[in-house]
């Protein structure tokens, strides 16, 4: 039986680097720097089937990362997810090759699922982020401004907002019109998304992918739109905000029950 995703030992480890780097608001570290504090040297270049990798020799380590990452926030999680295995995973591996989907794991890998969760916390430490995001409204505009104030990618920051607001809501990738990816809130039981699922007319995502639009603001919609494969009727309002994520050539959508 494959062990479980140990969340508590990977927010721990993240929080015990913090009190060493005593992080005291948002953006002030240096994430390769942080890796060169751990013994861990950052280098960027061309990788095959990943986008970034991380090779152990004792107690040195190597962090590659893959020049296709453009986007800070992006580079800013590869490395710290790539810290997470060293923190986390000496005795389990000496060396990650970690793709995009790896990057956004956090459920059926654990290591993967761990790394992210330690990437996450360190990024975006809960006693800063979460009087930020805990009582706002959902929107991925107002994430990505709060995503560039950490160094984060919006990605991360939109399953960080989904994990620790109140609101019942889901965060869904999306990627030729389908379903990449997507997580729900603990404790959310009334609805889910399944990988692969396509997008269906009425949703704000269906208008983007057809449309040309870049942006629609929030707005109701019908429940059907998303839903329409559940065995029982969801009933109640839902609210969707989708953007497309310009260099991935993909969308990310966030639902919510009002």
């Amino acid at each position: 039986m494959p062990r479980q995703v140990n969340k508590q030992k990977a927010h721990g480890a993240a929080f015990r680097l913090h009190q060493k780097l005593r992080m005291k608001r948002p953006g002030q570290l240096d994430f390769e720097d942080v890796a060169m504090f751990r013994n861990v040297l950052v280098k960027e270049g061309r990788i095959k089937g990943s986008m970034a990798r991380l090779v152990r020799a004792n107690d040195e380590g190597i962090i590659r990362l893959s020049s296709r990452i453009k986007e800070t926030g992006a580079r800013n999680f590869a490395i710290c997810h790539e810290l997470g295995h060293w923190e986390l995973h000496e005795n389990e591996s000496q060396t990650f090759f970690c793709t995009a989907e790896k990057l956004a794991d956090y459920h059926s890998d654990p290591m993967e699922a761990e790394a992210n969760i330690f990437a996450s916390e360190l990024l975006m430490p809960t006693f800063l982020i979460r009087p930020r995001i805990e009582k706002i409204d959902p929107s991925l505009h107002l994430l990505s401004t709060i995503s560039k104030e950490f160094g984060s990618s919006l990605t991360a920051t939109a399953v960080r907002f989904m994990h620790l607001s109140r609101r019942d809501c889901i965060v869904a990738y999306i990627r030729d019109g389908k379903i990449a990816w997507s997580w729900k809130k603990d404790g959310f039981t009334r609805a889910y998304l399944k990988r692969g699922q396509a997008i269906r007319r009425g949703s704000l995502a269906w208008e983007l992918e057809n449309n040309g639009a870049t942006s629609i603001e929030p707005d109701s919609i019908e429940p059907d739109s998303w839903f329409s494969h559940l065995n029982y009727p969801f009933h109640g309002e839902l609210q969707e905000h989708t953007i497309k994520m310009p260099g991935y050539n993909s969308l990310l959508t966030l639902l919510w029950i009002p």
